[in-house]
């Protein structure tokens, strides 16, 4: 598999992932404060702007002139961490 294909691949999941999360979070804690309809366009907001990113960040990476190194992917893995730690920070203190 060509590496930038792998990195298009890599995008994808981080995508999907950062997509549920957000939306796990906001329907944990946000959710039971605000309408159903605003929900709904909120949940609508999280999906297309991270969607369109990743779609954009995808193009890029499958673009013949595109260059993923190992720096960019340890980051996208550092910051993928940090959000995990922080979410589970925040459950430890709100007791959930």
């Amino acid at each position: 598999m060509p590496e930038n294909t792998m990195a298009a691949n890599l995008l994808g999941r981080r995508g999907n992932r950062a997509s549920a999360v957000l939306l796990s979070w906001l329907e944990e804690n946000v959710y039971e404060h605000i309408p159903e309809d605003l929900q709904r366009q909120t949940r609508q907001v999280v999906l297309d702007n991270i969607n369109g990113f990743k779609d954009l960040a995808t193009d890029i990476v499958k673009s013949d002139t595109a260059y993923i190194n190992q720096v960019w992917v340890q980051k996208l893995d550092e910051i993928h961490e940090a959000v995990k730690r922080q979410n589970g920070d925040y459950r430890n203190r709100s007791g959930r």
